[in-house]
């Protein structure tokens, strides 16, 4: 299965979220908020068609957080995580695909990451124009990278900072 592909947009995507939502919530007690993010979650924005799920706890909940989603059959990967993020995946029965891929960024409030991927979904959200742009760009790079990951992150990059920097001005 490509990874690095271009999907439209589905209107099942907040649907999906919205269960796995509650499937995490039950478990993950301690979570200060559960946000669906990502491409996924801008109305109109194709992409991987990966659901994206960002979760705040208390720094100190992080283990038990982590602990409870691999209850939850989700694989932690180290090699993708950071000192203020922790990054899961796993695979889920979908109504449209034999199978979606979910990820989940588990972090805590006051986090740089927190703050970026909030950031950014909600300026996507409030800029339609952005949108189309960045559909564009995440169009061209999966065609142009070659199911290479960092040559697909590379690609976006400038799309990335643009909306970081445009963050940044208004805070």
């Amino acid at each position: 299965m490509k990874k690095y592909v271009f999907k439209p947009y589905s209107v099942i995507y907040p649907e999906l979220f919205a269960k796995e939502k509650v499937r995490i919530a039950s478990l993950v007690k301690e979570a200060f908020a559960i946000e669906h993010v990502g491409s996924t979650a801008v109305l109109g924005l194709g992409g991987k068609g990966i659901i994206d799920i960002a979760i705040a706890v208390r720094k100190e909940y992080m283990d038990l957080a982590a602990k409870q989603l691999q209850q939850l059959g989700y694989e932690y990967k180290p090699n993708f995580s950071t000192a203020q993020r922790f990054y899961f995946v796993v695979f889920l029965p979908d109504p449209e695909e034999e199978t979606r891929r979910y990820h989940i960024h588990l972090t805590y409030p006051e986090s740089s990451e927190w703050k970026e991927l909030i950031g950014f979904r909600d300026y996507l959200k409030d800029h339609p124009e952005e949108v189309e742009e960045y559909a564009a760009l995440k169009k061209r790079a999966a065609e142009e990278a070659n199911q290479i990951g960092d040559r697909y992150r590379k690609i976006k990059d400038p799309m990335f900072k643009k909306i970081h920097d445009l963050i940044q001005k208004k805070s």
